[in-house]
């Protein structure tokens, strides 16, 4: 929370002696005051209230202004059960500033914990205990789970906190201590598990009730319809299926292989569509539709590419985006892979009925058209099946969860 300045606001500098600097995991520095207990990235200008007096339990984040950003309870807000946002936001505090107050003090009595290691104290054992039910629940689940974590990842993590000791020696000058890269680390892993927490309700059923029965209803507002229309008429629902809330690390993954099949029958049906506009004598129309198609492809191709290039640079992180419009963004190749597909079709279909322009300029008559038409409703018809079969697929998918949240 922010203070405005008031008459009982003093603005000083302390001089730059006062000052410690802490290197960060990641490289950069920030500044902290012990006397005043104050945190700041880049200024050393300090307002705050003349009367304000602080436990050692307690952080002051300022501003690029010196100004009161945010105040921190290490007793409190770690250890705070019936509130999931103050948990999440104070391990988001402690992964941008994990090098001035040592694990063991996260979560801290007023006298500290004096003696304690750092995997004695509750938050690394809090981030074992996460880890290991993540590993378990992928061990179990396998691909239906929603875990933050990969596999590996999990046990990589276990085995570094597993092997981890205290360091005896004093580091190297600018260099991040051993034991601020742990803090870092158990601060990450309870953030992103917080993360994980509040995304899926994690917790928040009761037994004999099902999911569904207590996820709060959805307002309906115009984004929501005009989304359903979008996606269900003109994006064939695809948007639907690519608005989901799993992780970053399983869903790029999972979406890289999708986006690895589009372009492949993309490529397919451009080779094809550059064929059939070799066809001589076709007619306007039926050249037309084909190069719309043409068109379609190219542009599937193009999108897929680069959401390929660039999905595979980004990581999990806690990023504040429309799931709805990501939704579309990424559904664009698929969609337009299957326009193209039905527009080629239709092509062909107009060929066979219209014919050629070459003389004697005739049309190929009934046995040409009827039995192209023909095949072409049926796999039409195939493809409908398909996707009903799916649909219910995972309607029944759905629901089987549903029974065992309630068994």
């Amino acid at each position: 929370m922010a203070f405005p300045n008031s008459p009982n606001t003093f603005t000083k500098t302390p001089p730059e002696s006062e000052w410690e600097e802490h290197v960060h995991p990641n490289g950069g520095k920030y500044l902290y005051h012990p006397g005043l207990r104050v945190l700041s990235k880049t200024s050393r200008k300090v307002n705050i209230p003349n009367d304000l007096k602080l436990g050692s339990t307690f952080d002051i984040q300022l501003d690029e202004n010196g100004h009161i950003n945010l105040f921190v309870n290490h007793q409190e807000s770690a250890k705070t059960a019936d509130h999931d946002g103050l948990r999440r936001c104070y391990w988001h505090f402690m992964c941008d500033f994990p090098s001035h107050r040592p694990l063991r003090d996260c979560g801290a009595n007023e006298y500290g914990h004096a003696g304690l290691t750092s995997f004695d104290c509750d938050a690394f054992h809090a981030a074992k205990q996460v880890l290991n039910f993540f590993k378990m629940d992928l061990l179990r689940r396998r691909s239906d789970s929603e875990a933050p974590f990969t596999l590996e990842q999990c046990k990589e993590l276990l085995e570094c906190l597993d092997t981890y000791e205290d360091p005896k020696h004093i580091t190297f000058l600018d260099v991040p201590s051993q034991s601020s890269a742990l803090t870092a680390l158990v601060s990450w892993v309870l953030w992103t598990a917080m993360k994980h927490k509040i995304r899926h309700d994690f917790g928040g059923y009761m037994i004999g009730k099902g999911r569904h029965q207590l996820q709060p209803k959805l307002e309906v507002d115009r984004t929501t319809v005009l989304f359903h229309i979008i996606s269900s008429v003109f994006l064939l629902g695809a948007p639907e299926l690519q608005d989901r809330t799993d992780s970053w690390t399983s869903f790029l993954r999972q979406f890289d292989q999708e986006l690895t099949v589009s372009n492949l029958g993309s490529t397919v049906l451009l080779s094809s569509s550059s064929a059939f506009l070799a066809v001589p004598g076709i007619d306007k129309v039926t050249r037309i539709v084909t190069l719309v198609s043409v068109a379609l492809t190219l542009g599937s191709v193009t999108t897929g590419i680069y959401l390929q290039w660039q999905t595979g640079k980004l990581r999990f992180k806690d990023i504040d985006i429309n799931h709805k419009a990501l939704a579309l963004v990424f559904s664009i190749p698929f969609v337009a892979l299957v326009w193209a597909i039905i527009l080629f079709t239709v092509a062909v279909i107009a060929y066979s009925i219209l014919g050629t322009l070459d003389p004697p300029n005739e049309t190929f008559g009934s046995a040409t058209w009827i039995p192209t038409l023909v095949v072409s409703c049926v796999f039409v018809v195939i493809v409908g099946v398909l996707v009903l079969i799916f649909r219910v697929v995972r309607y029944k998918h759905d629901a089987k969860e549903a029974r065992q949240l309630e068994v």
